[in-house]
């Protein structure tokens, strides 16, 4: 029997993720045009571009008007020129989605518009668009689709260009233009472009552009697996065409090849925008240990869920070596053997133009910039896990030093900030270590490694957050003092109270400083803070420092007057989960919103990583108080980071078993490393594709640099990452 279950295994995998369901003929995917009516008072008319050279001194040439409009109450309003030698910026797109404006000498003024470029998910097979033309009788316009991708490291190469200028209707003056063409491989972008052939001014109106998606199915489940007991085992069937009766749902155990349970796909509320229709089948109930897939159907068309487990105390065992172990990878000014030989031991030069050794620490990103920003959180971070799950946490000794590597890991911090970190003013002396973000090589050869020479890196600011330094060295002398090291673990708890004189704390320093001195005064200091904040009107607003003092006081008198508090936040929150994923969307101005909103394509924006952390943090923290539902709400944003999201894919490298291609990291150009990947790392997250329309967009091209709006880690995840390990 062995080798026949060998076979189903096999045939599983051979399927997994994908079948093609029938096409729906009724199915019409969301206009994706940006500003498509005009309408929308914003950065770059909502959009829009001029084509061609526009003037550097003189009047847009690509503007809104009110004076004609086909429906609404204006158009954009292209006037062509002028013609000649002209002088001034041209548009580009480039990386990321964003504009590069390029001064430019030539021959030929604006000749039209077009839009920004559109990101593509990885199933869009062809593209549509349309527009409503007037302008002169005799005039003769083009439509476009401009096809880019990056090829080499370049921005937005073009790839292909399809054009058509067939009229399909006339209606009072206005004429209507389409065009389709299917996706070049490997195109990353599309713009759409309307250009005209003579000087006379025209007006545009009622765009439409929509992305046709390759009809298939996939089942979301997340990818490590569920708790035993957890009450959030639930799959999604995810569809890029509505199935008029989507195939039974399946629960299979894989080392016996069994159906576990079965039943029907109950529907989701539709999401328009994401062009993708939703069902869940919730397995709850089972709870036996094991490896399973879910399959939506039977035979040849079942399409199947990548494997998972069930199992107990899954997500700290499989997590939380790698949620810390992502900071090893990250040091700087030391050798990370498997990335990269010792680097920057030059750090750092100072704004007078001195040195002073501030070599280590941690690369915060993608980059190799350090920053006293999320240096100090992630110290304490470090620290905070340790103190409250040193069990966990000891079962981890890769260089068998006797220490815990996490702990091994804070004190690199410590070592790192104690150089930042003026002795007598208590002052961080830095806060930015950078050359930019031009450099993408190897990071020891960034610099000569040779301290007080042209090449030092600068700091750029200083006067960093110390937030977190007197909680963090608080908690690390304790666990110093505790593995025999009494003189420094002394060091450090003498420098965290001096430090929570100098500048005072929140709640976690005085729950830090209580529990490494014994000293009551900090507990009472605590306890007055939340009876104050108790005594607000909306006390849940600060559930958060509330939350930590009831994990930290378990059996204090005011903990019973928290719980209330964490099941009105709960409940707060609960009303931002969208289904069918449970993520915990973001208070916007118009409405809650799935993916951060941003005004422009050049702004600085990045995914909701950190959202769905911070609401997992306050979900566990009221779960610790008893509130049940705090649980499923954690659970539930952690489904999302692991794989129950609409690209299918592990946020978090290394747990699960499929992740995004390419990352945005400069370890992508170290030789043997080509994804850029860090074992452990979470990803910004996604994004929304466009700045008005909340649809689901990350950067699954195989291509470096992959865009860093999504895919590139950062520090203050794994930080988060940390503390909710330390509250599981």
């Amino acid at each position: 029997m062995k080798p026949l279950k060998f076979i189903h295994v096999v045939w599983i995998f051979g399927l997994l993720g994908r079948a093609n369901p029938a096409p729906a003929e009724d199915f019409i995917p969301a206009n994706v045009a940006p500003n498509p009516s005009f309408e929308l008072d914003a950065k770059r008319l909502g959009g829009w571009l001029p084509v061609g050279i526009e003037l550097t001194n003189g009047s847009p040439r690509v503007v809104f008007t009110n004076a004609v409009h086909r429906n609404g109450a204006r158009s954009l309003a292209v006037q062509p020129g002028p013609s000649g030698s002209v002088s001034g910026k041209q548009f580009a797109t480039s990386y990321n989605g964003g504009e590069d404006e390029i001064p430019t000498r030539g021959t030929n003024g604006v000749r039209g518009a077009r839009t920004i470029g559109l990101r593509l998910d990885e199933d869009i097979a062809r593209v549509t668009g349309a527009v409503w033309i007037r302008g002169a009788a005799g005039a003769q316009f083009e439509l476009s689709l401009v096809w880019t991708g990056r090829e080499e490291r370049k921005p937005a190469v073009v790839l292909l260009v399809d054009k058509a200028s067939q009229i399909s209707r006339e209606d009072g003056g206005w004429r209507r233009y389409e065009i389709a063409a299917t996706r070049p491989i490997h195109s990353h972008q599309v713009q759409f472009w309307i250009e005209g052939d003579s000087a006379d001014l025209f007006y545009l109106d009622d765009v439409e552009i929509r992305m046709h998606r390759a009809p298939s199915q996939q089942v979301l489940v997340d990818q490590l697996g569920y708790e035993t007991g957890s009450p959030t085992k639930l799959a999604v069937l995810q569809s890029a065409l509505p199935l008029p009766a989507p195939p039974l749902a399946r629960l299979i155990e894989l080392a016996r090849f069994r159906e576990v349970q079965r039943s029907e796909w109950q529907p989701s509320v539709p999401m328009p925008d994401w062009d993708r229709s939703h069902w869940t089948f919730d397995f709850s109930a089972i709870t036996n240990r094991g490896t399973y897939v879910v399959a939506a159907g039977e035979g040849k068309a079942a399409s199947f869920s990548p494997p998972f487990t069930i199992g107990d105390d899954l997500l700290r065992q499989a997590t939380a070596e790698p949620g810390y172990r992502f900071f090893y990878y990250q040091r700087c000014g030391m050798a990370v053997p498997g990335f990269h030989a010792v680097c920057h031991l030059d750090d750092a030069r100072m704004p007078d133009g001195t040195h002073r050794d501030l070599a280590g620490g941690w690369h915060d990103a993608g980059d190799y910039n350090k920053y006293c920003g999320f240096t100090p959180e992630s110290f304490f971070t470090l620290a905070v896990a340790y103190h409250r799950q040193p069990r966990l946490f000891d079962q981890w000794d890769r260089d068998q030093n006797g220490r815990a590597d996490i702990l091994d890991e804070a004190l690199w911090g410590a070592e790192f900030l104690l150089k930042a970190l003026d002795r007598e003013s208590l002052e961080l002396v830095v806060n930015t270590i950078s050359t930019g973000y031009r450099y993408w090589g190897d990071p020891e050869l960034e610099t000569d490694n040779q301290p007080g020479n042209g090449d030092d890196r600068p700091v750029k600011e200083t006067g960093g957050d110390r937030t977190w330094c007197a909680a963090g060295f608080a908690l690390t002398g304790a666990a110093l003092k505790r593995a025999g090291d009494s003189a420094r673990g002394e060091e450090f708890i003498r420098l965290a109270e001096r430090l929570h004189q100098k500048i005072g704390g929140g709640m976690e320093t005085l729950t830090a400083l209580y529990a490494a001195t014994g000293d009551t005064k900090y507990r009472q200091v605590a306890q007055t803070e939340v009876a104050n904040l108790l005594k607000q009107s909306k006390p849940e607003a600060n559930f958060r420092a509330l939350g930590e003092f009831a994990a930290a006081f378990p059996d204090d008198p005011l903990v019973a007057r928290i719980r209330p508090v964490a099941e009105r936040r709960v409940a707060e929150l609960a009303l931002f989960c969208a289904p069918p994923f449970g993520l915990a969307r973001s208070p916007d101005g118009g409405g809650p919103v799935c993916f951060q909103t941003y005004a422009d394509v050049n702004d600085w924006y990045v995914g909701s990583m950190m959202r769905q952390l911070d609401v997992a943090i306050e979900g566990a923290l009221a779960a610790k108080l008893g509130v049940s539902a705090g649980r499923k709400l954690a659970e539930d944003q952690v489904h999302w980071i692991l794989g129950r999201n609409p690209f299918g894919v592990s946020l978090m490298e290394g747990v699960g078993n499929r992740f995004v291609p390419s990352y945005h990291h400069r370890y992508n150009a170290i030789p043997g490393n080509p994804r850029g990947a860090v074992p452990g790392a979470l990803l910004n997250g996604i994004i929304r594709a466009w700045p008005h329309q909340d649809r689901p967009w990350l950067d699954m091209s195989p291509e470096p640099n992959a865009d860093y709006h999504c895919n590139e880690p950062w520090l203050p995840y794994n930080n988060r990452w940390m503390v909710l390990m330390s509250l599981w």
